[in-house]
């Protein structure tokens, strides 16, 4: 494989990775960027905690805020106190396992999902984050196994759908991965992770019409995104197809957020 290639999949693996990859539980639409109005909303959970240190639903909304603001170590403690609570509470264990993930924990992670998965087997959602955790240590067929259960609980599952095609990607099976980065934008156009993910994968396919198609439209959808990645990709789509303009002025942008590295950083939230 080319040095070239091996470039653009490290890539596709970041957009995929840090933007799509990953389904818990705590998942919602808050505003991150507001941490003042969150740590507010701290307060107030820890304020019914402290009158009564068996409220369930407030350890709940008190580890979510954690977990936004990326305090995992802290939201692990509030959900240890609701499996104490509630020892078959599969949605605390796999939260739990999520935030082991992001702590770089993988063995207790999976681990973690392993029991939500034992407590609760008809749920997808397991499923897709212990894919995420297999494919943090590179057991990319684990993955594929867990998604394809996923995708088998819930067909309409565009996220699975998505992440199995990441996973495929990874094992070279590039043919196979596009077929799952399709339906998952069948059954969501506008994903716009999936239409990155698409557009790299296109890209090394040599399919540059559609790879042009797949940046374009995704920028469409996110046009704050800051990525000299992306920008340098798809100047080189238009190269390959001989737009000279739109290759100088993608490679301008590319230019203008070098420093910027791969961080797409985009107003996205979910």
């Amino acid at each position: 494989m080319s040095s070239k290639i091996r470039f653009v999949l490290t890539i596709l693996i970041f957009f995929t990775i840090n933007s799509g990859f990953a389904q818990v539980v705590f998942e919602s639409n808050a505003d991150t960027s507001d941490f003042p109005h969150l740590r507010d909303k701290i307060k107030d959970q820890s304020f019914f905690i402290r009158l009564d240190s068996n409220n369930f639903d407030a350890y709940v909304k008190r580890a979510q805020l954690y977990y936004q603001l990326g305090e995992y170590t802290t939201a692990i403690k509030d959900i240890n106190q609701l499996i104490r609570l509630n020892p078959n509470s599969a949605d605390a264990y796999t939260n739990r396992g999520m935030c082991n993930v992001f702590l770089k924990n993988t063995k207790q992670a999976i681990s973690d999902i392993d029991i939500a998965i034992k407590l609760d087997p008809e749920k997808a959602l397991h499923y897709l984050n212990r894919a995420y955790a297999k494919s943090e240590v590179k057991d990319y067929k684990g993955a594929i196994s867990d998604l394809d259960i996923a995708i088998n609980l819930k067909p309409d599952y565009e996220k699975a759908c998505a992440n199995r095609g990441y996973a495929k990607e990874k094992l070279e099976l590039y043919k196979e991965a596009l077929l799952d980065l399709d339906k998952a934008l069948k059954l969501n156009p506008n994903y716009f992770e999936a239409l990155v993910s698409r557009g790299h994968l296109r890209y090394v396919l040599k399919d540059y019409s559609g790879a042009v198609a797949d940046y374009n439209k995704a920028l469409s959808l996110v046009p704050s995104l800051r990525s000299y990645g992306f920008y340098k990709y798809r100047a080189e789509a238009y190269e390959k197809l001989g737009d000279t303009l739109n290759f100088r002025l993608s490679i301008e942008k590319a230019e203008t957020f070098k420093q910027d590295s791969l961080v797409p950083m985009y107003n996205k939230t979910k």
